[in-house]
């Protein structure tokens, strides 16, 4: 965000707190007018049955009708979907432990540190790519030095992966020192290979 927006954001904000911090002043014929006005108002007058106490057996035949709003039901209607998942999860788990427990299959995987490195005139520049799903969390790059480099190490597990660089928050740029890939939209994306 620029200086200037958040200067003007700032005043903004300021005028407001003065607004909200002022004193609510009422005309003196207010709570008068007001008591008047309640009064005047002619209460509903049910015909409340009354209620058999919870140890009597009409109580349990009685029904009550409770009223949720959207916002409060479903909150307790994904509690409780999610309280019967979760039992049917511990009812398969205490079945599978009768039976036999197979051996499970170790697998060495390594983790690798990779450092990338973007050259080129830039205020920011972000990494993305298949490893954090094409900037759902962009990885910020840090410049070293006045040379325009930028720089960022990232563990990535063995494999193929995908990435560019995104230059001031709009432009894709492929990396020039690394093999290339196109999509169907001929957006091209840099390919490196860890631990191959």
């Amino acid at each position: 965000m620029p200086d200037s927006e958040r200067k003007n954001d700032d005043v903004f904000g300021a005028r407001l707190g003065r607004i909200l911090r002022t004193d609510e002043r009422c005309h003196e014929d207010f709570e008068k007018s007001l008591v008047a006005a309640i009064q005047a108002d002619h209460p509903v007058e049910r015909d409340v049955g009354r209620r058999s106490a919870p140890t009597q057996p009409s109580w349990w035949l009685t029904p009550i009708t409770i009223r949720l709003s959207p916002l409060v039901a479903l909150p307790i209607a994904a509690a409780l979907i999610a309280m019967v998942a979760m039992s049917t999860t511990t009812l398969r788990s205490t079945d599978s432990i009768a039976q036999p427990q197979q051996v499970a299959q170790i697998v060495h995987d390594t983790v690798s540190v990779v450092r990338f490195v973007f050259v080129g005139e830039a205020k920011t520049v972000s990494l993305v790519g298949d490893f954090n799903a094409w900037g759902a969390r962009p990885v910020e790059m840090t410049p070293t030095g006045g040379n325009g480099a930028w720089t960022v190490s990232v563990p990535l597990g063995s494999g193929r992966h995908e990435y560019a660089f995104i230059v001031d928050g709009k432009h894709w740029v492929a990396d020039p020192l690394a093999p290339t890939s196109a999509d169907e939209f001929d957006t091209k994306s840099s390919i490196v290979n860890v631990g191959t």
